[in-house]
């Protein structure tokens, strides 16, 4: 594994793709990996292609499977209705037209 920055000890370490591929019980970083990635939606570290952040890819396995935790509606916000206007009513409606 690598290590986190020696400055923040706090920080989980960072795991390589061919350790995560063994985690999911991929026989290495082959294409059907890559695509199970891509369709969870689990992105690399910006800047560093082969290591990925076990947070990040904790919390997206939470969300395939249903377990993220739901927002919480409050009783006492304003209910509003999502409004469907295209691109030209939106900027008619701004400019006044």
């Amino acid at each position: 594994m690598h290590d986190a920055l020696p400055s923040n000890p706090w920080l989980p370490p960072l795991i390589t793709g061919a350790e995560l591929a063994a985690m999911m019980r991929y026989s290495g970083v082959t294409s059907a990996f890559r695509g199970w990635l891509k369709t969870l939606g689990i992105k690399s570290v910006p800047g560093r292609n082969d290591l990925y952040d076990p947070y990040h890819v904790r919390h997206r396995l939470d969300i395939a499977q249903g377990m993220a935790p739901q927002a919480v509606a409050r009783s006492d916000a304003p209910k509003t209705k999502p409004t469907s206007m295209s691109l030209t009513e939106e900027r008619r409606r701004r400019r006044g037209k």
